[in-house]
């Protein structure tokens, strides 16, 4: 009969580890599915997008002020050629649909051109429309209902009094010698194990 210790030990050589972090993340998370994964890089694709129409047009897109935009501006931004239509269209798209610029759709706002400078202005209908587009406003959350309170003395505990502060210091208790000092865990493991079984054999 092998002993417990002998058995622990074989028992952790023969598990295959993750050699990698990579390969530890891998194992512990769980697999995206195709669609999510198709999901997830299509929304970077349009943030990188969005943000290269920042960068190469800093006085007309804007992530912290977004201002309405010029009714044909598409054209403007395939014409200057400073961007390939797929981004333009892929950074347009994202960009009018964010919650932000939908905010400044109002009646009357001045729209802008490539330049950054006023180009016609927002209609009632065009507002109206920005608005349906907006998500509805969240409901508060329900309160919960109170819970019946407890009398006060029929669950507290004691209090204990502070001690006053003294000049000396309390005596510090040593801990005792453990059995299993100066062993390495599946050493310390085993012999728990091997005590645990003599105690109840």
């Amino acid at each position: 009969m092998t002993s417990t210790s002998e058995q622990l030990n074989t028992e952790t050589t023969s598990e295959q580890l993750p050699a990698t972090a990579s390969e530890i993340t891998a194992a512990t998370t769980p697999e995206l599915s195709a669609a999510e994964r198709k999901k997830a890089k299509s929304r970077a694709a349009n943030r990188a997008a969005v943000e290269l129409l920042c960068e190469t047009y800093p006085q007309t897109f804007a992530f912290a002020k977004p201002r309405p935009l010029k009714i044909g501006i598409q054209e403007e931004l395939v014409a200057d050629g400073k961007l390939s239509q797929t981004k333009i269209k892929r950074g347009l798209a994202s960009y009018v649909r964010a919650f932000g610029y939908l905010k400044s759709q109002t009646d009357g706002a001045p729209r802008i051109n490539l330049l950054g400078e006023p180009d016609g202005t927002v209609t009632a209908e065009e507002a109206a429309h920005a608005a349906t587009k907006l998500p509805a406003p969240r409901k508060p959350n329900k309160p919960r209902p109170t819970a019946k309170k407890r009398p006060a003395q029929a669950h507290t505990k004691p209090k204990r009094s502070a001690s006053p502060k003294t000049g000396k210091s309390a005596a510090k208790v040593e801990k005792a010698p453990s059995p299993f000092d100066g062993l390495n865990e599946g050493q310390r493991m085993a012999s728990k194990l091997d005590l645990l079984l003599k105690k109840h054999n």
